[in-house]
């Protein structure tokens, strides 16, 4: 069941768990009362499943053109659609259909950064780009996902990589001290942004913080 939530100005709903069995074992709901709750959470997890559903599909969708191998121009050229039509649908079809909203928003976030950095070869342009992209969209949809993906972009930035050969996994940090200092500044940053935003954008800061730790500490 949703009801509009008092914090400030924000058109936010929260979701209420009762156990509607048991208030009516105690009296403080009628059986009619109990059964029209349950018609309500059945419609909106009727809602959620098909959020759910369409969710895989765009997904699905998605590995299905990584599949076909296709250039970087064309990733980045098909990756700019399901970031507009996901943003579509997370501000003009209402609360409900948010979770696909999100999904097609972060499918081509993906490919959309991904098809930049491989077409400016990796460079630092396309690496700040994709850094930029990611915090705008996370921030626009309150994606915890991507926001966690901007620290890891602007690492790239500063020359960190990753490799692999013969079951051997790699870190490559090339600028340590730079990047225990850009890291350790950011994650003061996002605490202090976080601190000072709406709750509904705190966890992200909190995201971003943590991940720059997790960054600076590698540098060391």
């Amino acid at each position: 069941m949703y009801r509009d939530s008092p914090i400030a100005a924000e058109a936010a709903a929260i979701k209420i768990v009762l156990d509607v069995t048991r208030l009516v074992r105690e009296g403080k709901l009628t059986r009619e009362q109990a059964e029209q709750l349950t018609s309500l959470a059945t419609r909106d997890l009727g809602v959620v499943a098909i959020n759910i559903l369409m969710s895989f599909g765009a997904i699905a969708v998605a590995a299905g053109i990584l599949a076909l191998n296709p250039t970087f121009a064309t990733a980045t050229a098909i990756g700019l659609a399901p970031v507009l039509v996901g943003l579509a649908v997370s501000f003009g079809a209402g609360e409900r259909w948010r979770v696909l909203g999100m999904a097609g928003t972060i499918v081509g976030a993906l490919l959309l950064s991904g098809g930049v950095i491989g077409v400016l070869d990796g460079g630092f342009a396309a690496l700040v780009f994709a850094a930029v992209l990611l915090l705008v969209l996370a921030v626009t949809i309150r994606s915890s996902f991507l926001m966690a993906l901007v620290p890891l972009a602007a690492a790239g930035a500063l020359g960190a990589s990753t490799g692999y050969f013969h079951a051997t996994y790699m870190l490559i940090v090339r600028e340590p001290a730079i990047t225990i200092v850009f890291f350790a500044l950011l994650a003061l940053v996002a605490h202090f942004v976080g601190s000072r935003v709406a709750p509904a954008y705190q966890g992200l800061a909190v995201v971003a913080a943590r991940m720059s730790l997790v960054l600076a500490n590698l540098g060391f």
